[in-house]
């Protein structure tokens, strides 16, 4: 299994969740958003260069900040 950051996911692509490399903050506020090691996401659309990354998880549809989803590692 590959392992890299949500921002190389292809768009319609599905991966899992390996680690959030990152402060205990952040991932305390993902993990409230769903968004855990272990969960598969579903990369929709990134917008722009710099722009947020739309992810599917569940049901549930968000968009993630340029900054937040590079510390996102994700297996696929």
């Amino acid at each position: 299994m590959k392992k890299i950051s949500l921002l190389h996911l292809k768009e319609n692509e599905k991966a899992k969740i390996a680690a959030i490399d990152s402060s205990h903050n952040l991932e305390k506020r993902l993990m409230h958003m769903g968004l855990y090691k272990g969960k598969e996401i579903a990369k929709l659309s990134h917008i722009g260069l710099r722009g947020p990354v739309v992810v599917k998880i569940g049901r549930s549809i968000l968009a993630l900040g340029h900054n937040v989803s590079s510390k996102i590692i994700v297996e696929k």
